[in-house]
């Protein structure tokens, strides 16, 4: 073959056509035998102009041939020199000709033939997709099976192919460094230090897992992998050459095309592990080297000087602009009394920071108006990490940063903390913001008059050299259409590399341990345990893979998945279609090799197996409790409401939840019934119980609707079900106050009535968390006074309080009530289906309850314990008193494992639902007892973590969710704090929890 076809065009794959179809006679076709094969030209005969190297195909076939619907969407293409046919006829089958397809690679003669033209590169997309690329049809063959893509290089990728995406996550490699191929000498020399543990200010030796970990994520940010287009597939041309194909957009290469790694990732180590200190540990070692200037950006380097500066002034701009970490050679970074001071040239250095110019893009003119371009924006080289972290986690990380190193300055931005100005800012090592206050940083911009928002903050002007985003996989919400705030702020800053550090990437992705001794378990429930996590459902896969692209093309900005139409010789790569999965969606194409890939580029973590052994040995138990008299009464409600709109709606139409139209109000009942299994008296009031009753009955008493003589007994049942909870006074209450009663023995002076939510005279007094904490603010001064607290009982101020504190938390409860009817009134009321069935709802103050439940976590460790001086007994009245029951099962459980292992033990409580962390929050305020501090080191042992995020589990002792609070109210010490069961009569009993 002459080297015109061999060098130049990639011999891919054939088209077929039948003699018949082109309308040639059988006398002309039998003229060509099936052992020659012809060129196609784009015009008739022979053209000096269109190179071949072989015999052209005469007039006589050649013109039905284009003419034919087989190839006549593609003259252009052939003209344009895209592709090469060539014609013969099939040995086996002389009445069937064969077109081989020979497609001119994207990156050959691109200076003399443009790949620009969108309508070529559509017609070429088609082409191939209609393509045999089987071997036996290239030679003549024409009755095999159509093969419709190239053969893969070495066989594709083979075992990958059975793997789900939990697993591929668990089969991440472990991070595997190497620092000699780090080109930046300095960048080189922190990537060894990590490695050894050698970082100055480090006060914590690191795990070997942690310094590899470390030392890759600087491996990443100073020279970050090429990766190969994960759009390309190495396949095989008709020849056994390699060649790269894009499926999607139809694209041949004969070189690989690669693309620098992602400039950050996501740090995804197993809970426990350490990651806060893997990031401080990466700050720590690369605190004194600024960011550099960004590639499109180099030419900032050359500093147009007006004047003639001094020599140390030029140095210095030199040392800045390159970034090069100078505080080390001035003794900066110890605190040695022997160090030399060079004063002059630190001054020189400082007067001459590193920065380089950000033009604005020119806004689109849409007036006649003549438009200015903006001016540059100076954009300031800084050292420091812009780190954001839930509010729930500030306390945590500043904890962390106090025990494990030294020397490092930080600035903790939470609430309404105003921003010092740039110079300041510059000063900082890290910049710790809260993502609520980070969030409102939004507020400080404008928008110009074309629409554009501009942000002015101090932030603005610093290329930051990281930032690091805790629990950051929430960024896989936004989608590049509807970005959250934090995205949008984020995209407002210079930040050279990106990272999120969180266990948990996805709700479906987390550790399990791959190693053998794991894969066979000992017993049937860790069999399917087993199973259960080694395997996800389709859906769960979609959802998590879609919230990884996310992260990667908005957030760590990788590419292709970043790309932009605006990029010259590049084109956007969709996620969706790349890397989703086919069964995911029927334009998704995506190859499990292309997925590995990706991840791998992504991610960094240790699989369990290989960090597991660090941990402590994790016992697991499974409680199962008995539901209290509340708790059945609340759940039955649900069964009650469900009932009603079956029979009424005889299971038909709309108004049945379970129509395929009522999805929403369905899953949304489910939702409240998950919640209510926790403590669900808030979610039915009287009002609504009474509406849907009376419905019912007058369903029952017109008789219009035939119903069965089960669905009546079923209906009936439900309405005296229904009539026994309206004259429940304890669930009344609990949806009155929403809250969540609990029952207090011994009130001091006998006063209870006026602290009661129900008023009611007698022993034990039913209350709240709310107003037992305020109870306890106000006797907190007579603690140790009986005296004064008698005169509080004399006097009456005791009762009015009382009586203030429940007018007060009524109060409240009913301005929520009228704003959720205001917003009803404007159109958002909730669907009422068949049997006037409410969903249920508890969210007459779910702004407020949302907003009290988190300022309680967060402000556990800045309450002042009550402390009793030695010797000093606290008054009768108050020691008697106690705390008795609950009215959730579940939540009196937490408090009794909570009272017994407090004092020596490290407690986690996760919760699922903001309602739940209300309760749970307002409980442990109320009971939660101080650390035992009598330890032999001195150190707490005893503290509470109450988390919906399972990343929460590497929180040290005394972090923002230790509790130092001593109620002088407490648990009784000799029996459990149990559920209350509300008999018929109204009584109170104590039931046992099992434990």
């Amino acid at each position: 073959m002459a080297p015109i076809m061999g060098e130049r065009y990639i011999p891919v794959g054939c088209l077929l056509v039948q003699r018949v179809d082109l309308g040639v006679s059988h006398e002309v076709w039998s003229l060509y035998g099936s052992n020659q094969w012809y060129h196609v030209t784009p015009r008739r005969g022979p053209d000096p102009d269109f190179p071949q190297d072989g015999p052209v195909l005469p007039s006589e076939i050649q013109l039905p041939l284009l003419a034919s619907s087989t190839i006549s969407p593609y003259p252009e293409l052939l003209a344009k020199q895209w592709v090469r046919f060539s014609f013969g006829i099939s040995r086996d089958d002389p009445e069937r000709g064969i077109i081989r397809v020979r497609l001119l690679p994207d990156d050959v003669d691109r200076a003399s033939i443009s790949r620009a033209d969108p309508r070529l590169r559509k017609a070429r997309r088609q082409l191939l997709s209609q393509l045999d690329f089987s071997k036996d049809t290239w030679h003549g063959e024409g009755r095999n099976i159509r093969l419709p893509s190239p053969a893969p290089f070495h066989g594709g990728a083979g075992n990958e192919d059975d793997q789900s995406l939990l697993q591929m996550f668990n089969n991440i490699p472990a991070p595997d460094p190497h620092p000699e191929l780090i080109c930046d000498p300095d960048a080189r020399y922190f990537a060894y230090n990590l490695m050894d543990s050698e970082v100055s200010g480090l006060n914590t030796t690191l795990y070997t897992y942690q310094r590899r970990s470390a030392a890759l994520m600087l491996q990443r940010e100073a020279q970050p992998e090429r990766v190969l287009d994960p759009r390309l597939t190495k396949v095989l041309d008709q020849n056994d050459n390699p060649w790269y194909y894009d499926e999607v957009n139809g694209i041949g290469l004969i070189e690989p095309r690669h693309y620098d790694g992602a400039c950050g990732g996501i740090l995804a180590e197993e809970m426990g592990s350490g990651k806060t200190l893997i990031c401080l540990a990466l700050i720590l070692a690369t605190r004194h080297q600024s960011s550099k200037i960004p590639d499109t950006h180099g030419g900032s380097r050359v500093v147009n000087r007006t004047k003639i500066r001094p020599l140390v002034d030029m140095i210095a701009s030199c040392i800045t602009m390159n970034a090069i970490p100078w505080k080390p050679w001035f003794g900066l970074d110890t605190k040695s009394e022997d160090a030399i001071e060079y004063t002059k040239c630190i001054e020189a250095i400082q007067r001459n920071p590193g920065h380089y110019l950000l033009t604005q893009p020119q806004q689109e003119k849409k007036t006649r108006q003549m438009s200015t371009q903006p001016a540059p924006t100076k954009i300031y080289l800084g050292h420091g990490s812009l780190v954001i972290v839930p509010p729930n986690l500030v306390q945590q990380w500043r904890e962390e940063i106090s025990k494990h190193t030294t020397g490092l300055k930080v600035l903790v931005c939470t609430k309404k903390k105003e921003l010092p100005p740039v110079k300041e800012l510059l000063e900082y090592d890290i910049i710790l913001f809260s993502s609520t206050r980070f969030e409102r940083l939004r507020l400080d911009g404008t928008t110009d008059r074309n629409g554009s928002f501009l942000f002015e903050s101090p932030l603005a002007q610093i290329r930051f050299k990281r930032c690091i985003v805790d629990e950051g996989h929430k960024l896989g919400n936004s989608k590049a259409s509807s970005k959250s705030n934090l995205h949008l702020m984020l995209d407002c800053l210079q930040i050279s590399a990106r990272w999120i550090v969180t266990g948990t990437p996805s709700k479906g992705l987390f550790g399990v341990d791959q190693s053998p001794a794991s894969s066979t378990p000992s017993t049937p429930d860790a069999v399917v345990q087993n199973r259960r996590l080694s395997e996800s459902s389709s859906e769960q896969e979609k959802d998590d893979l879609r919230r990884i692209g996310s992260i990667a093309a908005l957030y760590l900005k990788a590419r292709p998945w970043a790309n932009t139409s605006t990029e010259l010789g590049d084109t956007p790569a969709e996620w969706s279609v790349y890397v989703m999965q086919p069964k995911h969606s029927r334009r998704s194409i995506g190859r499990r090799d292309c997925l590995k890939m990706t991840l791998e580029s992504l991610i960094i973590r240790h699989p369990i197996s290989e960090v597991a052994q660090l941990f402590p040995v994790v016992k697991e138990k499974v409680v199962y409790l008995d539901g209290s008299y509340q708790d059945k009464l609340s759940l039955n409600l649900f069964s009650m409401i469900i009932i009603f709109n079956a029979v009424q709606s005889q299971r038909t139409d709309r108004d049945y939840f379970f129509h395929p139209r009522q999805r929403g109000p369905l899953l949304q009942l489910l939702s409240n019934l998950r919640q209510a299994s926790f403590f669900g008296g808030s979610f039915f009031s009287s009002q609504d119980i009474s509406k849907a009753v009376e419905t019912a009955e007058g369903f029952l008493a017109e008789g219009k609707v035939q119903i069965s003589s089960e669905d009546e007994a079923l209906l009936r049942e439900a309405v005296a079900f229904g009539r026994l909870a309206i004259k429940n006074h304890l669930r009344n209450h609990a949806n009155m106050f929403h809250e969540m009663p609990i029952y207090i023995k011994d009130f001091p002076g006998g006063l209870g009535q006026e602290w009661s939510l129900d008023r009611k005279e007698g022993d034990p007094v039913c209350m709240d968390s709310r107003l037992v904490v305020a109870l306890q603010k106000y006797l907190r001064p007579t603690l140790d006074a009986p005296n004064s607290l008698q005169l509080l009982f004399t006097s009456g101020k005791l009762a009015e309080e009382g009586r203030a504190e429940r007018e007060k938390a009524l109060d409240a409860e009913i301005n929520a009530e009228m704003g959720i009817h205001s917003a009803q009134g404007n159109g958002t009321s909730a669907p009422t289906l068949a049997g006037n069935t409410e969903l249920g709802r508890d969210n007459n103050n779910a702004g407020q309850r949302r907003s009290a439940s988190l300022k309680t976590l967060e402000r556990m460790d800045e309450i002042v314990p009550i402390e009793v001086a030695a010797g000093v007994e606290i008054a009768e009245p108050l020691a008697e008193t106690r705390i008795i029951s609950t009215v959730s099962a579940k939540l009196s459980y937490l408090v009794d494992q909570v009272v017994k292992y407090q004092a020596d033990e490290q407690i986690l409580i996760f919760y699922e639902n903001e309602n739940v962390a209300y309760y749970v929050a307002g409980m442990l305020e109320v009971v939660s007892a101080e650390p035992d501090t009598n330890t032999p080191d001195g150190k707490a042992n005893g503290w509470i973590l109450v988390t919906n995020s399972t990343s929460d589990l590497c929180k040290e002792p005394q972090s923002r969710a230790a509790s130092p609070i001593r109620r002088y109210v407490q648990p009784e010490p000799e029996v459990p704090v149990s559920c209350v069961r509300e008999t018929r009569k109204g009584h109170c009993a104590h039931s046992d929890i099992i434990h």
